[in-house]
């Protein structure tokens, strides 16, 4: 596969990530309502509100480091390299 097949696939996965994350935190909501109506609600389970400036950090880049590590393997189940 020459450089422009090889850069063009690079730049639509890197666009269809952006993608899937805009339209995952935007359907967020409705798709919470959705579970609530169906009785399938899966609780969060809230970590205590940090208090020092470390500890709120420290809890945003957890949080930050699960949602991608999610958002990824999402996104690797739906777009898988062609063997």
């Amino acid at each position: 596969m020459n450089r422009h097949f090889t850069d063009a696939r690079y730049y639509f996965r890197q666009g269809f990530e952006h993608l899937y994350a805009g339209l995952d935190e935007e359907t967020a909501p409705l798709r919470r309502r959705l579970m609530a109506a169906l009785g399938r609600e899966v609780e969060d389970e809230e970590e205590p509100a940090p208090q020092t400036p470390r500890e709120r950090v420290e809890y945003g880049a957890r949080r930050a480091a699960t949602r991608s590590r999610r958002v990824a393997g999402r996104v690797r189940r739906r777009v898988r390299r062609p063997e």
